[in-house]
């Protein structure tokens, strides 16, 4: 079995499916977007009905599904259950509703689905931009709050730039603003509670559904955190700033300022911010600006050339990253939970 880097070609979300979607998408990170309404590129996805496919090499076409049931670990390391993680890029033209998301537990029992824990790195953005980041309900009863229709004065907002990293673990109340593009890795999970939406209403005139029970019961009212700065230790090739390693995934920026080296044993999902190429065996790959490309777990051999930052997303391995860092493990979110 021949394995290689799969260069994926993204599923979108859009028009109806993503009313507060643009066309930064195709314009700034040139994408094959469908219209001027498209909210999400699914560039690494297992999700049912929403997968990404394939664009290189001799399984080109095929869905990342079909290539996880072809390679196997060999492709993904070792996990249990579905396939754990998602990877997207986002183009909000305007403010995404108030959302929350549950924890495993809580979702399998009222969904049927995983919980979902997330992290954003901020691409682009108009100035002024802004997210929903938890909550300041100075101790009062969320539930009171809700009921009296004060969430909007007690959502917590921080003005954002570009390179600015956020995490929002389940139970955090949060909602991305307008004229914002995210890179953002998650659970592979659609589970989400809406809390609120602006009034805003659909064709049909209606407003769209809340969850709000759902939503209370979840909520973390009290948890507020800090935008993430990380911390970044030499390497051959540059430098590596680690982010986030939670349970679920871990989050990693590569500063490339020649030819780097990328650990086997693990999948990798690579975005360079800029032309980069991926070397393995006797093969190389060019890579475009945002594209997204899949290290098998196996692969070895394989290492990142040039001058650009390249987002990297991946299973979390933590104790191996804990005895890497030592005591700067502290400024990586989650790390020492």
């Amino acid at each position: 079995m021949d394995i290689y880097p799969l260069l994926m070609a993204p599923y979108f979300r859009h028009g109806e499916a993503t009313p507060w979607g643009g066309s930064m998408l195709r314009d700034a990170f040139m994408k094959d977007a469908p219209d001027d309404r498209t909210g999400e590129s699914l560039e690494v996805s297992a999700l049912a009905d929403r997968e990404s496919v394939v664009r290189n090499g001799v399984h080109a076409g095929k869905t990342f599904t079909k290539m996880i049931e072809l390679w196997g670990e060999s492709l993904t390391g070792a996990y249990e259950g579905e396939f754990p993680l998602l990877l997207k890029l986002l183009d909000a033209q305007q403010m995404l509703s108030v959302q929350v998301h549950p924890g495993d537990a809580y979702g399998m029992a009222h969904d049927g689905k995983l919980g979902k824990s997330e992290a954003w790195i901020v691409l682009n953005c108009e100035p002024g931009a802004k997210i929903a980041y938890g909550l300041n309900t100075n101790g009062e009863d969320l539930r009171k709050i809700v009921e009296d229709g004060r969430l909007e004065s007690a959502l917590h907002w921080e003005v954002v730039r570009p390179g600015d990293v956020f995490y929002i673990p389940n139970g955090m109340v949060h909602a991305l603003g307008g004229g914002i593009q995210v890179y953002e890795i998650q659970q592979s999970s659609d589970a989400t509670y809406r809390f609120w939406d602006w009034g805003r209403v659909g064709k049909d005139g209606k407003p769209r559904e809340l969850h709000t029970e759902k939503a209370l019961d979840v909520s973390v009212p009290d948890r507020h955190l800090s935008r993430i700065e990380g911390t970044t230790v030499l390497c051959k090739g540059g430098s590596r700033t680690y982010y986030i390693s939670e349970e679920h995934f871990e989050l990693c920026r590569l500063n490339l300022s020649g030819k780097m080296p990328l650990e086997s044993g693990r999948m990798l999902f690579l975005t360079p911010m800029s032309p980069c190429t991926l070397h393995w065996a006797d093969e190389t790959l060019e890579l475009n600006a945002f594209d997204s490309v899949v290290v098998p777990a196996e692969l070895e051999g394989v290492s990142l050339e040039g001058d650009t930052k390249v987002l990297m997303s991946s299973l979390p391995d933590r104790e191996k990253l804990r005895a890497e860092l030592g005591y700067r493990a502290e400024n990586v979110a989650g790390l020492m939970d």
